[in-house]
């Protein structure tokens, strides 16, 4: 890349619009042979991104710059606000499940126009907007609950759990944005997830678990709780607990135990479970989009747990 457009770029944290960029004395010629190197990538009309940052980039990265590129190309003093899945990843809030579009409102009470891009929210109260990073988005909350009604339960629980665990927000917080934004009406979807989030909760994969286990009538498992053996020795720390089954619920996520070594310590672990007397139940990312199989998995553990102690 052009030295001049990297400095530039590293200086906007690696999202910038052309317009801007041509305001530090950069050519539209240059920024289209940027463009056409791939040392910019262009996300929407006058909104760029670094090209070495966005292939970098894992795909819930790519939601924030995209939305921070987007904002970047908005003409200063612009009343457009991120909403939905566009905030939560400027707040480092985990997603699941959502589009790659940006997702906007206004504080003037007037819609954007939709394009293949960016998608336009009706206003949400004002205090609901707030400011971060220099940056005009709805708080975490809201978010949460814009997700859960625009995209589902299972991803409204990811992000809540998420923004729960992290401090970005609170169960109040969520109890409000669920009374105040008036998407009830239309959902059933964030009156269950706020009900379900549990900011104990640690990954993605056990948020999906957790909506699954809702799905399939399971009644929801303790998480993250320490197994001692008689000796009182700490044997694991696992996912989810059945406590009155003694059933142990572990969930793989996305990348887990891509090393053999860490393929055999999981195995002398789970040994070691059931050798105190609990049945343990492995369930992986894809079998998460399946309540079926995750409810037939558990019955059967719990089915030879009562078979043992009978």
């Amino acid at each position: 890349m052009d030295t001049r457009i990297a400095t530039i770029m590293i200086g906007l944290g690696g999202v910038a619009s052309s317009s801007g960029l041509q305001a530090r004395g950069v050519a539209p010629r240059e920024i289209t042979r940027a463009v056409r190197a791939g040392d910019l990538v262009r996300v929407r009309r006058n909104a760029l991104v670094d090209g070495t940052l966005w292939g970098e980039a894992k795909p819930w990265e790519r939601h924030a710059l995209r939305a921070r590129a987007v904002a970047a190309s908005l003409p200063p003093g612009s009343p457009v606000v991120l909403t939905h899945h566009s905030a939560l990843a400027v707040w480092e809030v985990s997603l699941h499940g959502v589009d790659d579009r940006v997702h906007l409102t206004t504080t003037d009470g007037r819609r954007g126009r939709n394009d293949a891009r960016v998608t336009f929210h009706r206003p949400v109260p004002a205090p609901f907007v707030v400011r971060h990073r220099g940056l005009t988005l709805v708080s975490p909350a809201a978010a949460c609950i814009q997700v859960a009604a625009a995209t589902g339960g299972e991803a409204g629980l990811v992000s809540a759990d998420s923004a729960l665990h992290a401090g970005r927000c609170t169960p109040e917080e969520l109890e409000v944005a669920l009374a105040s934004l008036g998407v009830v009406r239309t959902s059933s979807s964030p009156r269950r997830v706020v009900a379900l989030a549990d900011a104990r909760v640690e990954s993605a994969a056990e948020s999906r678990a957790r909506w699954a286990f809702d799905l399939a009538g399971l009644a929801q498992p303790t998480p993250q709780v320490v197994v001692r053996d008689e000796r009182d020795r700490f044997v694991a720390r696992v996912d989810f607990l059945l406590e009155q089954y003694g059933v142990v619920i572990e969930v793989d996520g996305m990348g887990k135990y891509t090393d053999v070594r860490d393929l055999r310590a999981e195995k002398v672990r789970e040994d070691r479970l059931r050798e105190l007397g609990y049945e343990v139940v492995r369930l992986t990312w894809t079998e998460l989009a399946h309540p079926d199989t995750v409810l037939r998995k558990v019955l059967a553990a719990i089915g030879r747990s009562r078979s043992r102690s009978a």
